[in-house]
């Protein structure tokens, strides 16, 4: 007896951009990253609280220089807003990973 109708195949989804119904964005080149960053890092510098300041200044450095060195190989994502100064979510996923 044959089951009609049913599809059992499950779908894999990122657990994160599904919740957060975020949209993937097409890869940003080395220029385009370095123009978002910045104008995001201004944007991110304003609202952090003073004695906050020094070491966000410190860390986000050597961050940027990572993401850099990774950027072919990362995804991007927005929230469904799509809003162009609002975070990115970067998504990895090892050599022969499924998942991130």
């Amino acid at each position: 007896d044959e089951d009609e109708g049913v599809n059992d195949e499950a779908i894999k989804v990122v657990d994160i951009v599904d919740t957060f119904r975020l949209q993937e964005q097409p890869s940003f080149d080395k220029k385009t990253f370095l123009a978002y960053i910045k104008k995001y890092i201004k944007n991110l510098t304003e609202v952090i609280p003073g004695d906050q300041k020094d070491e966000f200044k410190k860390n986000v450095e050597p961050a940027v220089k990572w993401l850099l060195g990774m950027l072919k190989e990362l995804q991007f994502f927005v929230g469904e807003s799509m809003k162009d100064d609002a975070s990115t979510v970067f998504a990895y996923y090892k050599e022969g990973a499924t998942d991130p």
